[in-house]
This record gives structure tokens, C-alpha cells and sequence, in this order.
């Protein structure tokens, strides 16, 4: 699910109230909309961040925002230097009799380099229209859709609050999700906007050492097997210290088993990084022979299959809610079929699940496929195997009477509205999440359960009768917007389950990744469940 994808048909028509100074008025709202200011802008950052009062602001949320407006004012005052040295000099309009026309831009005619859309990440409010979550000048996104925000925090990435996303407004692309870390390391923007490098002009090129004992050799990166774990770390990081632990005895394994792959630690290498958007460490991701992302969860995948019998690891139709699949939730809505977890409870799950599962994940195979086939045809016409062209694709810019002229009414695509399955087993995660974390203590079981974590809720099927039926309609109803919702409450409980602190699985089902923290605040990371 790409930003570009769903734009015409969720976001386009997103509306926007410009932020104010302390000395306008709450009469004096500038609205508008995501589309026209898309129009107007060359890039737009989306500055991701939860909701803030006067008296609650978190100081790396104000000193992202202050080096965000330091950058959008010098991208904005070198565009319109560029401009003004491109008009047509006095002298030369003297020379041919021209008379210097007497007409202003206005700021919606004028494309400028750099705008700003504030999101808010939680359902809470701030004051002002959200003022304190912003600067003047930039804009805060107003949506009363329930959909548009959970979409559009999925489309950019979002892992956890604060962060940038930098978009192009000419291929409607996400640029980067690392605005926040690039921000750090180059304050002034001369790399702006921070397009990543090509997979394959890097990695295929790269030579890696292995070592065997106290034997080390080089291999060529493009003769390693079909399956590669690219694993993010540093050797002063006691969690990555603590993965390798973890990681050791599950790759022996894999190994014993015939299983095709290896695992390359990366070092946190800042040019790596930027390939695949790491916002962390520790971080693996794991990926094919064409560098492309087979699944972001490496960690979680290597140690919950060490016998590799869903080897390479793509996408499946079933997972079972577990302490190492729990971070799977924040990806994207989640049905969960919550039993007792016995053996022939389970085996009523895989019954009333199939049908549905299997559909879903058919579809999900299908959109990739006609994804690659697409990108395939924007590299060819590109010429670079690349979907980015080398020059920024600039947009004409329109009034806001022309962008509402636009017919809007574009039904948004099935996979805008993603749903993953999962069933419960006898894992103490499961009852944590139904009872402690849903509050569904005295639910009676078997419940069907749908769960949104970037939304921070969720919604429970009202029928107590579960069979497939009554599962297939559940579904259809999510995907038609008939379900009632219920906000997910943060629970006081200072404890763990399954060796995993609550806190954490909280940030799971409301949309903060447990370990994915900034790269610049990598010591802050929590501690990989024992």
C-alpha cells in the first residue's frame, strides 16, 4: 500500500488549516486542501507527532520542528532567489520597449520548494488547531474521516512519533521516512531531498567478509544466497549484542537444515541504512536476489521457523499471535480469532479461517505482482531501471477552485483498508491482549476481534456465533466501513508477559513500533525479550 496509489483516492482531498502566528485570531483560518498544496509544493515534509498541550511538549518533538523550519526556509528562500534571477533583467525589458508588467503571484500560483503538514498520531487534541504542534506557516492536517489518518500514517511509514517523511509532489513518492535522522546529519539540507541510492548500484557491487573460526574471506554480495538477512546494528549497542545471542543458534540451525541463506551484519551503515529505510537498531530485514524486501521482521522470522519450513519467508495467509509476532500487529489492521488455545481449538481456527485467509492473501499476491510489473514499466521508461527520474517532475501549479473542480468521488482500492490474520494459541501474550490490553476480560469465547493499531482501536464482531460465515461478513463489513469502534486504553500495569514489558506491547497495538526509536537515540532502545 503506496502513498501514490491511494492519493487520488484517499488523500487528495485531505483538508488542511494553515497553523497561525500568536497574533492571529481564531477567525483568521487559512483552509485549503492536501491536493492543492501538493500543487503548490515541490516537496511536502509530514512532520508525525502526537498531540501536545502548552505544558507538554517533548523537547526532541521542538528541536525536530525547529531544524524542519530552519531547513523549509532555506529550500524556500534559495527557490525563490532561483526565481527572481530568472526573470528578465530591466535593461533587456528597456532594450525591446517592454513595459514591466504589473503582476503579483499569489503565494497558491508560486510553487514553492518546501511546505509542511503537521499529523497528529493519536486521537488526542491539541490546543489551537493543533498550533502547538506546529510552526507558523505550516499546515495541520483537520480530517473528521476515521480512515484518511490510519491510511495515511501507514502510506508514509510511520514507526513511531516524532519523525519527517519527505514526499515528492511530482511522482507522489515517498522519498524518505528518515527525514529525522538526515535532519541530524545534514542540518542545512545540501542532500535534500534525500533520494536513497539504487539497491543494486550499492549491494551489487559490495564484497562481504565471512569469517569461519578465525579464517576470514571475501565473497561477492551478488554470489550469496537467494535469502540475505541484513542485520543493522553496532557493536556498543547491548541489544544488538544481545540479538547476535539470540540470532546464533537459530542460524545453525537453518544451516543444519539445508536452508539457503546468510546473514550480514551491516554495521549501521548510514549509506545501507538509506536502501531500506532503517529508522533503528537493531534492525533485520531480510531480502531476495533482486534486493527487494522480503519481510522487515527478520528477527522475529528466523527464530519463530529455525527448521525453515517457511523458507523464503514471504507473506502467509495464517500467523498465530505470539511473543514473537506480536510486532507484527502495528503493520496493519489485524484480525485476531481469539479461542481458548487448545489443540482442537486450533484446529476450529484453521477451520473458519481458511477460506477467508487464503482470499485475502490472494489478493495480497496479486497487488505485488502487478506492482512489480508497473515499477518494471517506469524503469524502462525512466531508462534506469528506476521508478525516480533523475530531474524534479514539477506540477502545474492550480488555484484551489480548480483542485475542487476535480472529480473526487474515487472509490479507494480493497488493499487501502489491508487486513492480516491471526489466530491464538496458548501463547500468555494472547490472554494479555484480550484482557488486559482490549479489556475484554469477560468476553466470552470464541470472539472475532479486528484490531488497528495505528489508529489506536478496535472493534469486535457483534455476532457470538463464529463460523466462517459470520467471519466473511465480519470482513465485509470492515471493508465497507460499518464496524463501531472502540479506542484501545493504555493500561498502569508495570509488568511483563512473556518476557516482554507491557509498555511495549502497548506501543504494538497503538501504532509505536517496541523497537524501532531513532537511530540518534539507539541507547534508548529496550532490551530484546529473554
Amino acid at each position: 500500500m503506496s502513498f501514490d496509489e491511494l492519493y487520488e483516492s484517499c488523500f487528495r482531498d485531505a483538508p488542511l488549516v494553515k497553523i497561525l502566528g500568536p497574533n492571529k485570531t481564531k477567525e483568521d483560518p487559512v483552509s485549503t486542501n492536501l491536493d492543492h498544496l501538493f500543487n503548490a509544493s515541490q516537496y511536502v515534509a509530514f512532520f508525525l507527532t502526537e498531540s501536545c498541550s502548552s505544558t507538554a511538549v517533548a523537547p526532541r518533538t521542538l528541536e525536530l520542528a525547529e531544524k524542519l523550519e530552519q531547513l523549509a526556509r532555506n529550500k524556500n528562500a534559495a527557490g525563490e532567489s532561483k526565481e527572481k534571477a530568472s526573470r528578465s533583467p530591466a535593461r533587456i525589458r528597456r532594450f525591446f520597449g517592454m513595459k514591466k508588467k504589473k503582476k503579483t503571484k499569489s503565494p497558491s500560483e508560486a510553487q514553492i520548494m518546501l511546505s509542511v503538514v503537521v499529523v497528529e498520531t493519536d486521537n488526542n487534541k491539541s490546543d489551537e488547531n493543533g498550533v502547538l504542534a506546529g510552526l507558523p506557516g505550516w499546515y495541520s492536517l483537520q480530517t473528521q474521516d476515521e480512515m484518511t489518518k490510519p491510511r495515511l500514517l501507514r502510506a508514509l511509514g510511520f514507526e513511531v512519533a516524532p519523525s519527517v517523511m519527505i514526499v515528492d509532489t511530482g511522482s507522489r513518492s515517498v522519498v524518505t521516512t528518515e527525514a529525522r535522522r538526515l535532519l541530524h546529519e545534514d542540518p542545512t539540507g545540501e542532500q535534500f531531498p534525500w533520494w536513497p541510492p539504487n539497491p543494486h548500484d550499492i549491494l551489487d557491487k559490495m564484497d562481504v567478509l565471512r569469517r569461519d573460526g578465525e579464517k576470514t574471506t571475501t565473497v561477492p554480495y551478488k554470489g550469496l544466497p537467494k535469502v540475505r538477512a541484513l542485520f543493522f546494528g553496532a557493536y556498543w549497542c547491548p541489544p544488538c549484542r544481545q540479538w547476535v545471542k539470540h540470532l546464533q543458534p537459530a542460524y545453525e540451525a537453518l544451516k543444519a537444515h539445508k536452508i539457503d541463506i546468510e546473514i550480514i551484519f551491516c554495521s549501521s551503515d548510514r549509506s545501507q541504512e538509506s536502501l531500506f529505510n532503517v529508522a533503528g537498531i537493531p534492525t533485520l530485514i531480510l531480502i531476495d536476489e533482486e534486493n527487494r524486501i522480503i519481510t522487515r521482521h527478520g528477527r522475529e522470522t528466523i527464530l519463530g521457523d529455525p527448521k525453515g519450513e517457511h523458507f523464503p519467508w514471504g507473506t502467509r495467509p495464517l500467523y498465530e499471535l505470539t511473543e514473537l509476532n506480536l510486532s507484527r500487529l502495528k503493520d496493519e489492521p489485524t484480525l485476531i480469532l481469539f479461542t481458548e488455545g487448545s489443540p482442537e481449538d486450533v484446529q476450529f481456527s484453521f477451520s473458519v479461517l481458511y477460506k477467508v485467509s487464503r482470499k485475502l492473501h490472494m489478493e495480497r499476491i496479486e497487488l505485488e505482482k502487478r506492482r512489480e510489473v508497473e515499477k518494471k514499466e517506469k524503469g524502462d521508461e525512466n531508462g534506469n531501471g528506476s521508478s525516480r527520474s533523475s530531474t524534479p517532475q514539477l506540477r502545474h501549479s492550480t488555484s484551489q477552485e480548480e483542485c475542487s473542480s476535480v472529480d473526487s468521488d474515487v472509490v479507494p482500492p480493497p488493499h487501502a483498508d489491508p487486513l492480516q490474520i491471526f489466530y491464538t494459541g496458548e501463547d500468555p501474550i494472547c490472554d494479555f491482549v484480550l484482557e488486559q490490553s482490549l479489556g475484554l476480560a469477560d468476553a466470552e469465547l470464541p470472539l472475532i476481534c479486528i484490531i488497528d493499531s495505528i489508529a489506536g482501536r478496535y472493534s469486535v464482531c457483534p455476532d457470538p456465533d463464529v463460523s466462517e460465515e459470520v467471519l466473511s461478513k465480519f470482513v465485509d463489513d470492515y471493508r465497507a466501513h460499518k464496524l463501531n469502534w472502540t479506542k484501545v486504553a493504555a493500561g498502569k500495569i508495570c509488568r511483563t508477559v512473556g518476557g516482554i514489558p507491557v509498555q511495549e506491547i502497548e506501543k504494538a497495538l497503538m501504532g509505536n513500533s517496541p523497537s524501532q526509536n531513532s537511530i540518534s537515540n539507539t541507547q534508548e532502545n529496550v532490551q530484546p525479550p529473554r
